[in-house]
């Protein structure tokens, strides 16, 4: 089998659990793109708190980044395209939030805001990423465009939320999960595996050229547009019931075995 691109989530797949990449990991993609495979990071993180990840791995391809609202050249941080959400949804989102006491992130260009630092979950959100929020009214700002909205929470209130915003903006949005108690809410064109079909365009590579990698619900589409999605050991049944191929897990370096079983 010969392929052309590897596009990789990062946290539960490249990433361990302690969100390093394992020197097996990096040198096998690095041995990929010696031979002319491109490598594509496709991840809910921001740009930012993905970048250096991509500087890591020291691979000259490009940061697919909240979860496909902005796709990035690393090397040079050309933007190739970006897809922010709608004023008028991220203000009924606004409402949501505040009608529901959900604490929620906003992100617009590279910055996070928060009506309230001092939340549990944006105090642990911003701890296991390393990242400061700046605290903001929500009706406040000039232009109300944002590259990701996410409620943060515990599954069952994260429940009572998609059902609200189902509710409110139906399929005017695209709605997923990136991790139990995260619920991210972006533009309707918006989703790993639509953006990643439009990336490989771009670089004249078909989804049959390519193998995905991913462990949560919202890599579904990324795996499923592929040739070669596979799910990583630890992904939930729902995810691996999707796919052709699953690997090992993200802590015994499932990405390299796999790559090396099936495209050495």
């Amino acid at each position: 089998m010969e392929i052309k691109a590897v596009a990789l989530d990062l946290d539960g797949t490249l990433l361990t659990t302690d969100k390093k990449i394992s020197d097996i990991n990096r040198d096998v993609l690095k041995e990929l793109e010696q031979q002319g495979v491109k490598i594509f990071i496709v991840t809910g993180r921001t740009y930012h708190a993905a970048k250096p990840y991509a500087e890591y791995l020291n691979l000259g391809g490009v940061v697919i980044s909240y979860n496909g609202a902005k796709v990035v050249e690393y090397r040079n941080d050309r933007v190739v395209f970006e897809l922010p959400l709608q004023e008028e949804y991220v203000k009924e989102i606004i409402r949501i939030a505040r009608k529901m006491g959900v604490a929620l992130n906003l992100y617009q260009d590279n910055k996070w805001y928060v009506e309230d630092s001092s939340r549990k979950e944006v105090l642990e959100y911003a701890r296991e990423r390393n990242l400061i929020p700046i605290e903001k009214d929500f009706y406040s700002f000039d232009n109300y465009e944002m590259t990701k909205t996410v409620f943060m929470g515990t599954p069952d209130i994260l429940d009572k939320v998609n059902r609200e915003v189902e509710k409110v903006l139906g399929n005017k949005v695209y709605k997923a999960k990136s991790m139990d108690t995260l619920y991210e809410v972006l533009n309707r064109e918006v989703n790993k595996g639509l953006v990643l079909e439009r990336t490989l365009k771009t670089y004249g590579i078909s989804p049959e050229e390519c193998a995905a990698f991913g462990d949560a619900v919202n890599d579904i589409e990324m795996l499923t547009a592929v040739k070669y999605g596979v799910a990583m050991g630890n992904a939930p049944h729902e995810v691996k019931s999707r796919v052709n191929y699953i690997t090992d897990t993200n802590d015994n370096n499932g990405v390299a075995k796999f790559l090396k079983k099936f495209f050495f």
